[in-house]
């Protein structure tokens, strides 16, 4: 799925399936150099078992442009209007690495918009 987030093309892999904003969303972020192709089975997975799911490219990774942001609080905030992008307004934030300081980061400056945070 591709998106216009904070000016710039975005992907988000959604597991197979269209993205439907009024399920429960999931939102995978990978960690440093990698790209939403690590979580490909388990957002395959959540998406055939009634979930929406965006599993990210993060700025400069994958398949979305860069350049790549500067801070894990640029990266949460870059996140969160991802998830404005595509009509969320609460989700459950699963991170890898650096992805989990990401999902922290955005837990902690939106703590309403995100319902559960695995690290």
């Amino acid at each position: 799925m591709e998106l216009i987030v904070q000016g710039r093309k975005a992907y988000a892999y959604t597991g197979g399936k269209p993205f439907d904003a009024a399920l429960p969303c999931i939102v995978f972020i990978h960690g440093a150099l990698h790209d939403h192709s690590v979580w490909n089975l388990l957002a395959r997975w959540f998406a055939h078992h009634g979930h929406a799911v965006l599993a990210l490219d993060q700025p400069a990774h994958g398949r979305s442009e860069g350049p790549p942001l500067a801070s894990v609080e640029a990266l949460a905030d870059w996140t969160l209007a991802l998830l404005d992008a595509v009509g969320v307004r609460k989700a459950a934030i699963v991170g890898h690495s650096m992805g989990s300081l990401i999902g922290l980061e955005a837990a902690g400056r939106a703590p309403g918009r995100v319902g559960r945070l695995v690290m």
